[in-house]
This record gives structure tokens, sequence and C-alpha cells, in this order.
């Protein structure tokens, strides 16, 4: 599960695992083994890796399908979920959509770092 998440993870913030290793301070190898599942990260990277993408460890390893936890958002944050909590599939999509396409302007990128 490690692996998908940070594939997943990693593709959303549209970085290469070049980019990722860097962060980690490993080299490109050693993090798409990782990637791949083929080696095990270790606790520490998948702390930093935590923190980067501002993910809760349970989601990271998997025992969790919510990314942050319900402590860790603003009040905003939480009422945007709940709002769309109450949508039907087709309108999730949607708000997804949006919320991909305005994430992904320049002015957000920096964020990313």
């Amino acid at each position: 599960m490690v692996d998908m998440r940070i594939r997943q993870l990693r593709k959303e913030n549209k970085l290469r695992q070049a980019d990722v290793a860097k962060i980690l301070d490993v080299t490109p190898e050693a993090y798409s083994m990782w990637e791949n599942g083929v080696r095990q990260i270790g606790l520490a990277h998948l702390i930093k890796l935590a923190e980067f993408y501002g993910v809760t460890l349970e989601y990271l390893v998997g025992t969790s399908s919510q990314p942050k936890s319900a402590e860790s958002l603003n009040a905003d944050e939480n009422a945007l979920l709940m709002h769309f909590a109450r949508l039907d599939e087709a309108d999730k999509g949607l708000v997804l959509a949006m919320a991909r396409n305005l994430a992904a302007n320049k002015k957000y990128e920096d964020r990313l770092r």
C-alpha cells in the first residue's frame, strides 16, 4: 500500500521520482525501489514524506483512507469535507476536477516545495 500511496501523491503533485529522491536525500534508484515495492521505505523517510505532502502516516501506510486527520484540518477544510460528503458521485467528480485544475495553476507551484 505504501508504494501505491507515495506514487499517487508524487503524481498528484506533478513531481518526478528524482524530485522526491532529492527531498529525501536518497538516490533516485532507492526511491524508485520504494515506489515499485521492491524495497520497504524506512520510518524516517515515511515521516519526512508525510510532512512534505501534509498527510498522516496512517494514510501513507494504508491504515486510513483519509489523508489528513480531522484535528489537522482548519474550519474551512472541515466545512468543505462536510459539504463534499453530501454530494452524489457525479458532483463529487466535478468538484475534484475543479480543485485539481485550480491547484495546477502556476500561482500554487511554490506550495509543492
